[in-house]
């Protein structure tokens, strides 16, 4: 279904609807009975976005850790390879249009450091710092404001030597900090004037858990505490200094609104549910793990509290009001996936207190449509952690949210539904000031190599040229955006969701 019959259909339903007793719509005629009452307009300014990540998407980074770890993860994972990716390297420009086309106004994207910075000290790799200027000009030709990612997972391998962890730890060692600084001050100073809206680091405990929990990243530790410590400690430093060198070093406002940089995280915040809803123990563990994974980085760069120890307080000596991460953030980032039961481990300590269940739900028996990822969709909780990082005072930007589905039968609804759930918050009074999908394009997605697909574009991969195809997605996502509201109709269009089609796995 094309865009033209998005909005065929869309006028085709709002004159059926007949008359007598439904809600507004937003046009200013009655709703579709059964469907659910409109919502309001998504207010001016609004950050209408997609997102990519280098490793994912531009090839060639072969000093990053994950490209040694391709091949290290087996059997766990894909065995497939990055540099056989979209190739946004050379294709940005194209891809930038097709972003512009379906009504964004912004894209988040990132830098790889490993690529600007081959070894450690420099000096920055000229071509790739002028190849960055070309891509940032790029969004900004195509009028997408470009909110950029200093580390998304990968890191440079002379920070994290996979071969050599004895010598080169990465994110265990505190000597990255400054280098990661370092890193984040050559960015502001470099490109501060193409950009004003920055991220320190994506997802910090979610790359924790992966690395240190679970083994699925580098550097593959499993159930490693003492390590996982070292690292929340790294990467709180390191975001909170990178925060004050990015507001001190980039001074140019770039896209005219008065401020020079706008600076947060992301932060992947799933609802957290007992596997045994009648257990205490089950309940228990999912809301410390919520905790955990939701609110650590949040509380600490906020408020200054920070569980330092992971012993499941901030009562140590040097934990609360601590002016070194205190007010480091200007807005906040959320990436919102989806739903995870924990059930809890007997005898457990904290933080290792419970499993956490996100894959094939319907097997413990949760009720719901399952992606290719085997992800429970789960658009109800949406507004769970839009409220609980609201609680937080700052402006909240959806920096990721999205599905895998090579089918095209789940995104349109999937959209539907979130977005639905955006503009019922922000009707609400949540300040809420953009939604970036992930992802523009299929991408390389980490252990599971190819199989997820989860771009609006299908990238068609064994392709010289990587031929990009716009999904039914993309077409309700444009509608939408067109309307600049959620029409309640777009329901009775996409009334279900379909099977999956594929069965991927995610690898964290």
């Amino acid at each position: 279904m094309t865009i033209r019959a998005v909005t065929a259909g869309l006028a085709a339903l709002a004159c059926a609807c007949g008359g007598g007793g439904g809600a507004a719509a937003p046009d200013g005629g009655p709703a579709d009975a059964g469907l659910p009452p409109a919502v309001g307009h998504f207010p001016a300014g609004f950050q209408w976005g997609t997102a990519i990540s280098p490793y994912q998407v531009e090839g060639g980074l072969h000093g990053d850790d994950w490209y040694r770890w391709e091949t290290l993860c087996l059997p766990t994972c894909s065995g497939q390879h990055a540099d056989d990716g979209p190739d946004f390297w050379d294709h940005y420009d194209e891809d930038f249009a097709r972003a512009e086309a379906l009504g964004n106004n912004a894209i988040r994207l990132g830098l790889d450091w490993s690529r600007v910075f081959p070894t450690p000290g420099g000096p920055a790799d000229a071509a790739a710092v002028a190849h960055y200027h070309a891509i940032l000009a790029s969004a900004n030709q195509h009028h997408l404001r470009p909110m950029v990612t200093l580390h998304h997972f990968a890191t440079p391998s002379w920070l994290l030597d996979l071969d050599n962890l004895a010598a080169l730890p990465g994110w265990e060692d505190a000597s990255i900090v400054p280098a990661f600084v370092a890193w984040a001050t050559f960015c502001a100073e470099e490109f501060g004037g193409e950009v004003d809206w920055w991220m320190t680091i994506n997802e910090p405990f979610a790359y924790i858990g992966g690395g240190f929990l679970q083994g699925t990243f580098p550097p593959g530790k499993s159930l490693d505490v003492a390590a996982a410590a070292k690292v929340v400690r790294n990467m709180l430093d390191a975001a909170a200094q990178a925060y004050t060198a990015i507001h001190a070093h980039d001074t140019i406002d770039a896209d005219g609104d008065g401020a020079a940089a706008l600076v947060s995280f992301a932060t992947h915040n799933r609802v957290f549910l007992p596997l045994d809803p009648t257990s205490q123990a089950d309940k228990d563990a999912a809301d410390a793990i919520r905790k955990l994974n939701n609110l650590l980085f949040l509380e600490a760069l906020t408020r200054g509290n920070i569980d330092l120890n992971l012993d499941g307080d901030t009562n140590d000596p040097g934990e609360r009001d601590n002016p070194a991460y205190k007010g480091k953030l200007d807005w906040i980032g959320l990436n919102y996936y989806g739903v995870s039961l924990v059930k809890a481990i007997a005898g457990g300590t904290y933080p290792l207190v419970g499993l956490p269940f996100s894959s094939d739900l319907d097997t413990f028996g949760l009720a719901g449509p399952l992606t290719d990822f085997g992800w429970t969709i789960y658009p109800q909780g949406f507004r769970m952690v839009l409220d609980e990082v609201a609680a937080y005072g700052l402006p909240i930007i959806i920096t990721e949210n999205g599905i895998a589905d090579a089918g095209e039968g789940q995104r349109p609804r999937f959209l539907i539904e979130h977005l639905y759930a955006l503009a019922k918050a922000i009707d609400d009074g949540l300040p809420v000031r953009g939604y970036y999908h992930w992802s523009l394009m299929d991408n390389f997605e980490w252990a599971a190599g190819y199989c997820p697909r989860f771009g609006l574009f299908h990238v068609d991969f064994t392709a010289p040229a990587r031929t990009r195809t716009k999904g039914a997605g993309a077409d309700v996502y444009q509608a939408i955006i067109q309307a600049n509201t959620v029409p309640p109709s777009l329901f009775g269009l996409y009334p279900t969701y379909a099977p999956p089609g594929l069965t991927c796995r995610s690898g964290f």
